[in-house]
């Protein structure tokens, strides 16, 4: 980010709502957070700044020593499928899917022999087999970690699905090339009335119409009493573009997928280089000159 683009938006002194995505923004590669982006953050909230993780993992799968950043309100997770006001310990808001349909497609999915999980209450339930040959499919010892932290093993997936008082928040899958991946992500939306997000080359993530991160972040604004210009949101994937278009500042990162950046007021250095620490550090250097 240059310092040209930087005077472009002055009015960034009136960010009152800070949305930030977890995996590949706040987080390096290796899945740690520096010191810096700790520091930036929890100078952000005693700015006054209210600041949410806004992120596609499951509630309980959230770094302990992300939830512990001073200054961090409020969660939206499962990509916008649950809305947590940390502050008061309440749900704000939930769009999930019904059991039936979460049943359908979780019976396709193990058909097709595919490694999937249904997250339901904050824990991303698996079956034994795929779970472990996840695992071996893993090279990064952080991601490795969240994914140990975040699933649980089921050895029936119906009970655990049908006994959920809030519906399934979303389910993920691999698939084994992009082509199928693609002709996948047709057949699910075209059989059933749900929202799919490509997460990665192979990776889709199935939930609720509703389940979206913009829709949730202006929910969130609208709770706070914060306008569309008054909202900074910085993230990098595809499931982060309904985020970054509900922001007055949106802020895609240097590692950040075509379509972020295609939206983006600003493209800031990558994950791995303290990117979104930058772009808070000149924020609040931008309030304390106003």
């Amino acid at each position: 980010m240059n310092s040209e683009q930087m005077k472009n938006y002055n009015y960034m002194k009136d960010i009152k709502l800070l949305a930030l995505d977890i995996d590949g923004t706040i987080l390096t590669r290796e899945k740690k957070l520096t010191e810096r982006t700790k520091t930036a953050i929890e100078s952000a909230g005693d700015a006054g700044i209210a600041i949410a993780l806004v992120t596609g993992r499951p509630f309980h799968g959230i770094p302990d020593e992300l939830m512990s950043l001073k200054g961090i309100g409020y969660v939206i997770s499962s990509n916008g499928a649950v809305m947590t006001d940390l502050i008061h310990d309440v749900s704000l808001r939930t769009a999930n899917l019904d059991p039936e349909p979460a049943m359908e497609i979780v019976g396709m999915l193990r058909g097709l022999d595919l490694v999937y999980a249904a997250f339901v209450d904050g824990i991303g339930y698996c079956e034994l087999e795929p779970f472990n040959r996840h695992l071996g499919m893993i090279d990064n010892p952080g991601l490795e970690m969240y994914i140990r932290k975040s699933r649980r093993i089921t050895y029936d997936m119906e009970r655990v699905i049908r006994s959920s008082k809030n519906g399934v928040e979303n389910i993920w899958f691999i698939a084994h090339d992009q082509a199928e991946r693609d002709e996948l992500n047709k057949e699910i939306k075209k059989k059933w009335t749900v929202r799919t997000v490509l997460t990665g080359k192979v990776d889709v993530e199935i939930g609720s119409l509703n389940a979206d991160k913009g829709l949730a972040l202006s929910k969130l604004a609208e709770h706070l009493s914060v306008d569309t210009n008054g909202i900074m949101a910085i993230g990098d994937n595809d499931n982060d573009v309904g985020m970054l278009k509900s922001a007055g500042v949106a802020v895609a990162m240097g590692n950040a997928d075509d379509a972020g950046k295609r939206i983006a007021d600003i493209i800031t250095d990558d994950n791995n280089s303290d990117g979104a620490a930058i772009v808070i550090e000149q924020l609040l250097c931008g309030r304390e000159n106003h």
